[in-house]
């Protein structure tokens, strides 16, 4: 598990997947990972959530969390869970050599963006790529294919 903390929100890359199971065990499995932040990560966290869940099979999940508003009491959380699933992951960088091997490479403003599915491990590349997930970093609609 990952976490980046950007300005309104917390973003948690998770290396599994669990919404293939029923929706209990998808809230119960959230519940978990917010006690998780607030023992081991020391986060303090309260008031009303809305999570946003992008899942992945070959990579596995990926949760925003964004505060909406703090309720009365400090230590109630209260959670709303979006999920969506087989969602496509693209990865970016500015280091071409990173993507040498790869047939499908597209460029863009000092990016070089893949489809995670043309990588055929990811452990090789993780920590040199940033992940685009949602439908805002969707930027391979516009990219111009490198041959």
């Amino acid at each position: 598990m990952k976490i980046d903390l950007k300005d309104d929100k917390i973003i948690i890359y998770l290396r599994n997947t669990f919404f293939e199971e029923e929706l209990k065990s998808v809230t119960k499995e959230i519940k978990n990972i917010f006690i998780r932040l607030l023992t081991y990560y020391h986060l303090k966290l309260s008031g009303l959530y809305d999570v946003f869940a992008f899942e992945n099979k070959k990579y596995g999940t990926i949760l925003e969390l964004i505060k909406k508003e703090s309720l009365f009491h400090p230590d109630i959380i209260d959670i709303k869970v979006k999920i969506w699933k087989d969602k496509n992951f693209y990865l970016r960088t500015k280091d071409y050599f990173v993507f040498q091997n790869i047939d499908s490479v597209y460029y863009e403003k000092e990016y070089y963006y893949v489809d995670l599915y043309e990588i055929s491990n990811i452990n090789t590349v993780i920590e040199f790529v940033d992940i685009l997930y949602n439908k805002k970093d969707n930027y391979l609609r516009t990219m111009k294919l490198l041959k």
